[in-house]
């Protein structure tokens, strides 16, 4: 309950914040643009397939949502270390954060409000960037499974990425340090499945493994398998942990 309401402190508190409607609009913008742009190529393409045989796979989820998907994947790998960066950081910088450690909480139910707070930011920003895809209901067919399960995936991976960018904000009270290190670890997570081509064979299954865009890759198409359902879980639940760590350390040395 507790958590709860800090939550909804942080929520408040993000709605209040003029970067919380510039990365929402900027969001929302870049999402649209590929959308348009992806349904003006299928639309070229289309007539061009009417006059050609032997096209497969020449279908709204193959090429406007599952490209959709991916491409708001990775704006929001660049859009959300600059919401996590504030999440411990500033509050540090402000001096806020050994006066938050004196409540009567836990560190786990500070961790698990913060983590709370930028979800449902994230969820609210998916919520409208689907408007566009289900405008494609309306003139084609679309597989309403395919499609869930790729916002789904979309939401898990934006997930793991909040739970990476608060660990790493709790490290240090620089808001660009935060961000800096967020955004080259996620990079690094995400650009592990196409690396693993230049390394040897024994390794690149382990490689891919860790990769977040090869786990990513499977909800786009619309296969919803326990492997990568497991994988962003753990994830998540992995660097709240070490968030949880990080916190309980400061309070004590506090």
């Amino acid at each position: 309950m507790r958590a709860l309401t800090l939550a909804k402190k942080d929520l408040i508190i993000l709605f209040r914040s003029p970067l919380a409607y510039i990365i929402l609009s900027s969001f929302l913008f870049l999402s649209g643009y590929f959308f348009v742009s992806l349904v003006s190529q299928y639309q070229l393409f289309s007539l061009q397939a009417m006059q050609l045989s032997g096209i497969e796979n020449f279908t709204p989820q193959e090429w406007i949502i599952r490209p959709y998907l991916q491409n708001s994947g990775i704006i929001l790998l660049f859009f959300i270390p600059l919401i996590t960066m504030r999440s411990f950081s500033e509050e540090k910088k402000l001096g806020t954060f050994e006066l938050l450690l004196s409540y009567p909480v836990k560190e786990w139910e500070v961790v698990v409000a913060k983590f709370f707070s930028v979800a449902v930011f994230l969820l609210l920003a998916l919520v409208l960037s689907a408007c566009g895809p289900l405008l494609l209901f309306i003139y084609s067919e679309p597989e309403v499974l395919s499609t869930l399960s790729g916002y789904l995936g979309l939401f898990l991976l934006s997930c793991s990425f909040v739970a990476l960018g608060l660990f790493l904000s709790s490290l240090t009270e620089n808001q660009i340090v935060a961000a800096s290190l967020s955004f080259g670890a996620l990079l690094i997570l995400w650009l592990l499945a196409w690396i693993k081509d230049v390394l040897p064979k024994t390794y690149q299954s382990w490689i891919e493994g860790l990769s977040l865009l090869s786990h990513f890759e499977s909800f786009a198409k619309g296969v919803l398998t326990g492997v990568d359902l497991i994988y962003f879980f753990s994830f998540i639940v992995a660097f709240l942990g070490l968030t949880f760590l990080s916190i309980e350390n400061q309070r004590w040395r506090a």
